[in-house]
């Protein structure tokens, strides 16, 4: 129906708006990743090591930064600023 529509604007900010629901839903993938693997009760022998812990939640950190940095725009831009 988009492209009946909208043409090819329309399928752009389709993808546009796809790819943002995306990245938004990554950190509630990532977090819960990154704490059970790095839970020695859970995975035992298999644990991430600690250096690989710590690059893994500064990855999930920047992440969720961009994600909020992203969203700040996006609300300055849709009041009007």
């Amino acid at each position: 129906m988009v492209p009946i529509l909208y043409a090819e604007r329309g399928i752009a900010q389709l993808l546009l708006a796809s790819q943002v629901i995306l990245s938004l839903q990554l950190p509630f993938a990532a977090i819960p990743l990154v704490r059970s693997t790095s839970s020695r009760a859970l995975m035992r022998e298999h644990v991430n090591p600690r250096w690989l812990a710590v690059l893994a939640w500064i990855a999930v950190a920047l992440i969720v930064s961009m994600n909020a940095t992203m969203l700040w725009m996006l609300a300055g831009a849709a009041a009007g600023g």
